[in-house]
Parts: structure tokens; sequence; C-alpha cells
């Protein structure tokens, strides 16, 4: 079973630390799950005006995620994970559409972070004002914070407290002031480091929901997610999309050959033996 969460929002970091109290002290071994009753009217978080586009599908995989998410009325707070190419920045757009909030999107890149914003304006009709890419490449133009809107950050640029310029600070000390709605974490298992997890204390927000292909970290630390984002409630097979044709079929193929060991070659060289061994592999 799960311990379920009812209340309004306090910092993100003292409910962070109650969680994490409740969870590692009474051994529950339960996560901890919490939940946000999204269509009550609240002056402090107005409303997203956002709406999918009529050309956007949503796979019935994709709407079968989300029905585990949103029950009753409210958004629960917990992992989604769908293989690589199934669609998770689909399934995220879409539970901000739900939603409708202030929303917050953590990548683990820039690259991740202009493929969400892309992305959600190609699948909504958002005013592209409203959407903000805040990173050390790109840094957008504020949305005013007393409105909703979209703001898309990286991990290393929320969470390293010790490398933020002047302007950033501004930025995060504005962030830290208002309520969120949804706080997606895209690779989510990356939230458990150290400085990752930092993240979790700038937003105050009601809902968070965790997006991955792969719940997996070589520590022990993906435990942590119990507490720190909620439990696993869906996961796809991608064998199952495979055969639905939603993704294109896999053929791996061990192909053995003798090399000599490339840490002792000089670059040039190095680079001739590797771009040799893949002509090899594509050849057979």
């Amino acid at each position: 079973f799960f311990l379920m969460i009812r209340r309004p929002p306090r910092s993100t970091q003292s409910r962070s630390s109650a969680a994490s109290d409740v969870y590692k002290r009474q051994e529950l071994n339960n996560p901890l799950q919490e939940e946000y009753d999204y269509k009550v009217e609240n002056a402090n978080n107005p409303t997203l005006k956002i709406e999918l586009r009529p050309t956007t599908r949503v796979r019935h995989y994709q709407e079968r995620a989300l029905s585990r998410m949103f029950v009753s009325g409210r958004a629960r707070s917990g992992i989604i994970v769908l293989p690589c190419g199934a669609g998770k920045t689909l399934v995220g757009i879409s539970a901000v559409n739900k939603v409708k909030k202030r929303t917050f999107i953590f990548c683990n890149g820039s690259v991740s972070v202009d493929q969400w914003y892309n992305e959600t304006l190609k699948f909504t009709d958002i005013d592209r004002k409203r959407v903000v890419r805040f990173t050390s490449k790109k840094s957008d133009e504020m949305f005013d914070l007393n409105e909703a809107g979209i703001l898309i950050s990286t991990y290393k640029m929320v969470g390293d407290i010790k490398k933020r310029s002047a302007k950033a600070e501004q930025i995060i000390s504005k962030v830290k002031s208002v309520e969120w709605g949804l706080l997606i974490l895209d690779e989510v298992q990356c939230v458990p480091a150290n400085m990752f997890r930092n993240v979790m204390t700038v937003a105050k927000s009601h809902c968070k929901l965790g997006l991955t292909a792969t719940l997996i970290r070589e520590d022990n630390k993906i435990e942590d997610l119990n507490y720190l984002i909620g439990p696993k409630f869906y996961e796809e097979n991608w064998s199952d999309l495979v055969n639905e044709g939603y993704l294109a079929e896999v053929q791996c193929i061990e192909i053995r050959r003798y090399m000599l060991s490339l840490i002792h070659i000089s670059e040039p060289t190095r680079l001739l033996s590797i771009s040799y061994a893949v002509f090899c592999l594509k050849k057979k």
C-alpha cells in the first residue's frame, strides 16, 4: 500500500526532510505519495492557458500512464517509466495540460531543455512567451511570475549553488517566491545525486512527476525517489510496443574481434583503429 499525504504545500525543503524522516525512521518500507486537488481555484497558483492542438495524438499507453497519475480528480506524485522513443515528453506535456498550473521542468542537459521547449510549442497552443528556457547557454525572458507559465531548466543550473551568476540568483530567488502546481523531473534517476537533489528545495510544488526509461542507479540511492518523488505507478514493456509497431525492432549481434589495447596507441592511430572496427561491424 501507499502512505497518502494530502496537504497544502509548505517549503519543498521541509517537505522532503519530513518525508525522509517518516520513510526512514518509521521504516514503513512503502513509498510516500502526495495528492493534489488541481481543480481548486487558488489565487497563489493561477490557471495556465494551454490546450493540446487538435493534431496532437496521445497513444493508448500514454493515456494509460496518465490515468495512473490522475485519479478521482486529483493528481498523484510518482514516476512513469517508458522505453526510449515511447514519448515521455508528450506524457509530461499532457500532464501539464491536465493540471493547467505553473510548471517547472528539470532536464539532464541543455539539449533536452530545447527538446521540451520545441515539443511544448509543437503539441500545444500555449503562448510562446509563457514557455521559458533557463540554462547557462540560453536564458529566455522570464514570464510574469504573478501569472502562470512553464519554466524549463537543468538539474545542474538550479542545483549547483556554487556556480550561479548574479542574474541566475535573481531568477532562482523569484522562483522560490511562488507556488508551482507541477514539477516534472526528466531522467528522474538523476535526482538522488547529492547535487541534483538540491533542486527539490527550490520550487514549492503541489505535485511531482518523474519520467525515465531506466529507473536504475549504480549506487543504492534509487530508493530515495520513494520519498523525494513518490512511487512508480506505471511502467510500459518495450517488447509490447515493438509488437504493436510503436517502436522499431531491435536486433543484438555479438561480434568478437581481436584488437590491440587502444589505451597505449597515439590519438590519430587510435581513431583510425576505432573507425576500422566500426566499419567491420557495419560490413558484417
